[in-house]
């Protein structure tokens, strides 16, 4: 019976390793992606696509939204706060391109690229358990 228990935690805490770590390559790829998609919203920003702009800012709110559920679980309010706040910031962009606001969006994509470093200080992915 001990062996079974000992087997049964041994199994349970591999699992949970697992789930971590696949959960970890998830969130690393999808940071990888929102800076790729950064990138290509300057250069949407610089030639004044505005249809790009705003495709791509939606884009970069859906992966945002994805790790909101991540920084809750993990209880990193901080992380959290930066996140909601660029969120609305790359909302805040694609309305600007989709009414022509170019340099207001350009403006507004200067704050997201603050936010965005606000939290790569922070490692959140190297906090993650």
């Amino acid at each position: 019976m001990r062996r079974l228990l000992m087997l049964t935690l041994m199994a349970t805490s591999t699992l949970g390793a697992a789930v971590t770590a696949d959960r970890l390559t998830e969130l690393r790829a999808r940071m990888d992606a929102l800076q790729d998609m950064r990138d290509d919203l300057r250069d949407a920003l610089d030639t004044k696509d505005g249809a790009k702009t705003a495709a791509l800012s939606g884009e970069i709110v859906r992966l945002l939204q994805q790790d909101q559920a991540v920084w809750k679980e993990q209880g990193f309010d901080d992380v959290l706060k930066i996140n909601q706040g660029t969120i609305e910031l790359a909302e805040k962009i694609g309305s600007q391109a989709k009414n022509g606001e170019t340099q207001h969006a350009l403006e507004s994509y200067l704050a997201l690229q603050k936010s965005c470093a606000s939290c790569h200080d922070l490692h959140p992915e190297k906090r993650v358990h």
